[in-house]
């Protein structure tokens, strides 16, 4: 899994999860449009990591389980670095595209005063 997807992964889903924590794993794969396998992974390894805890607030063991999924201390700390992490990739990608487009654009400048001058 390539460490960038992981990571944008991993912030949409605890936004996601700070923003409806009542939601369950196949309704975050669908939000998230990820497969519910990798939906489940990513919630057992943010939970081993302490940045998620899940809460069984279900009463009858009999009946299928009700979890809830609470963002930690940890979790909103997690959420703030990786928002940042993006914001400076995106601010190096806009740099980036900004200087090719500028040198495009001198380009075709530069040729068009090239045929005015002939």
């Amino acid at each position: 899994m390539n460490e960038h997807s992981f990571k944008e992964e991993t912030l949409h889903l605890i936004r996601e999860v700070e923003e409806n924590p009542a939601l369950n794993q196949r309704l975050l794969s669908q939000r998230l449009n990820i497969s519910l396998g990798k939906t489940n992974y990513l919630l057992k390894e943010l939970v081993k990591k302490g940045i998620i805890k899940v809460i069984n607030f279900s009463t009858n063991p009999e009946k299928a389980r009700k979890l809830k999924y609470m963002l930690t201390q940890k979790g909103l700390e997690e959420k703030v670095s990786l928002t940042h992490h993006f914001l400076r990739a995106k601010e190096k990608e806009y740099i980036r595209l900004k200087e090719e487009y500028e040198k495009y654009t001198a380009n075709i400048k530069q040729k068009e005063n090239s045929k005015n001058t002939v």
